[in-house]
């Protein structure tokens, strides 16, 4: 797939949060003007924005235009209601290379059907009924299952920091790759496109896949990556990789490419990075919260130039020589 049309799909869903915050807050203002500087921010900003308002009108169930959608309290009050909304506007269309693309795949949605999701550069404390803590990264998403008999969270998508309350129901995260039982603790789980990371720091968690029997204990101050086929080494875990939770990125040696993985969550656009300094090396302690500042030090410090097709839409490379 294209960078233009990962680009297109970005902003496509990016204009469905908006949809969606803006019905579900009608009176404020503030994310009302958010929103409007969001439009105008980019062309293909409005295009998605005019593709959601064309979807809107085709539905039967949804007063229309939008603008009088969001007026109205009564929208999406039901989980029912939102998941069938949800559903149909993944027919949203944006212009590509003079045809319309469609998302036909649901799993692009996932995070928008979630029970508790984040978007881009908002990070949340959510308390469960039980009592459990569980904090989220920018651009994070999970679902909860919970009965009788258990305590059932599924990690959709980012980062989340969990608290475990006592209860005599066992309490188990599910991930793309492993389910993880935690046993009176506190403890992170990262979870990207091609590898999660579990770390532990109180309690313990016992690491279960496949026969359903733990594969391995995780102790607190321990944390182990993983993905689909692979399992690493129990290394120590450490305490920077929480640095979100003050709107700060905590580079120790990490790849220039896995930094502006992390920038990606706090920008709205598109962040790249040249393939031939992907594995460049960047130490240092980064503001979240001023995205264009970062870049600009990165560039400085790497020397690399920025490249801005529009301001949101950003690819570093190296710099060029005179």
């Amino acid at each position: 797939m294209s960078d233009a049309i990962q680009l297109e799909q970005k902003i496509a869903l990016e204009a469905i949060e908006w949809y969606l915050a803006l019905s579900e807050q009608t009176d404020d203002k503030l994310l009302y003007q958010q929103w409007q500087a969001w439009l105008a921010a980019d062309p293909q900003h409005q295009l998605a924005w005019s593709r959601i308002e064309q979807v809107n009108n085709e539905l039967n169930t949804l007063p229309t235009p939008l603008s009088r959608a969001i007026a109205e309290k009564t929208l999406f009050k039901t989980d029912k209601s939102r998941r069938h909304v949800l559903r149909s506007l993944a027919g949203i269309a944006v212009m590509s290379g003079g045809s319309w693309v469609y998302f036909k795949n649901e799993t692009l949605l996932l995070p928008l059907l979630a029970d508790y999701r984040t978007g881009i550069g908002e990070t949340r404390s959510v308390t469960l009924s039980d009592g459990t803590q569980v904090d989220m990264n920018a651009n994070s998403a999970f679902s909860i299952a919970y009965s009788e008999n258990q305590r059932h969270l599924t990690l959709i998508s980012g980062d989340i920091m969990i608290t475990t309350a006592k209860d005599t129901r066992p309490f188990l995260l599910k991930t793309d790759w492993a389910d993880l039982k935690p046993v009176g603790t506190r403890f992170y789980v990262r979870q990207r496109d091609n590898t999660a990371l579990l770390a532990v720091y109180e309690g313990a968690v016992d690491f279960i896949r496949g026969n359903h029997l733990p594969l391995l204990r995780v102790k607190a101050g321990q944390q182990l990556s993983f993905n689909a086929t692979e399992l690493g080494s129990v290394m120590s875990a450490q305490e920077s990789m929480l640095a979100w939770q003050q709107y700060m990125l905590v580079a120790d040696n990490m790849p220039l490419t896995e930094v502006v993985a992390e920038l990606q969550n706090y920008h709205h656009g598109w962040l790249r990075c040249d393939p031939s300094i992907a594995e460049r090396r960047v130490s240092g302690t980064y503001p979240l919260n001023n995205i264009e500042q970062v870049l600009k030090a990165l560039a400085a410090t790497l020397q690399l130039e920025l490249v801005y097709r529009t301001r949101y839409w950003i690819t570093l490379k190296p710099q060029q020589k005179i």
